[in-house]
């Protein structure tokens, strides 16, 4: 779930926000030296399980993203933030189902926004995290124990 939850949310910033030329998935080793402005990163943060019958029969998954917004000056900053925000809200992002060869569509999820935070560059010489931007993001996910890609939100 959390692989195709974190493709969704790259492939959903990709089409809705024309203005932002790059949508990087952040792992180990990803070095955002030399991209170019403005663009995005989407990180996983810690996931919440919780069951909610006592048959442990259905659960509650709360999938938690750090989304990064990297910009070239503060009024792109402030712009783009509002226009990313408006992004992550909309109804029906479109779920894509990636344990096959390729995504697959697969029904629709909505984000939770429960953040936004500028972050200050602390060395003024660092180009990279200057104008940047956060995004505490939140999908939760109820389904039946054992049920792998259905969901109701």
């Amino acid at each position: 779930m959390l692989h195709a939850l974190t493709y969704s949310i790259i492939t959903h910033i990709k089409t809705h926000m024309s203005d932002v030329t790059n949508v990087i998935w952040m792992y180990d080793g990803v070095s955002l030296t030399n991209v170019s402005k403005p663009f995005s990163t989407v990180e996983q943060m810690p996931t919440n399980v919780e069951s909610l019958s006592a048959g442990h029969e259905d659960f509650e998954e709360i999938y938690r993203f750090q989304i990064g917004l990297h910009t070239r000056s503060v009024s792109e900053r402030s712009k783009l933030t509002e226009k990313l925000t408006t992004v992550l809200r909309q109804k029906n992002i479109s779920f894509f189902d990636t344990s096959g060869s390729a995504p697959v569509s697969a029904g629709f999820f909505v984000c939770d926004v429960t953040g936004v935070t500028p972050i200050p560059v602390d060395d003024v010489a660092d180009t990279t995290n200057q104008h940047r931007v956060y995004f505490d993001v939140e999908v939760t996910v109820y389904r039946q124990n054992g049920d792998s890609i259905n969901f109701t939100q």
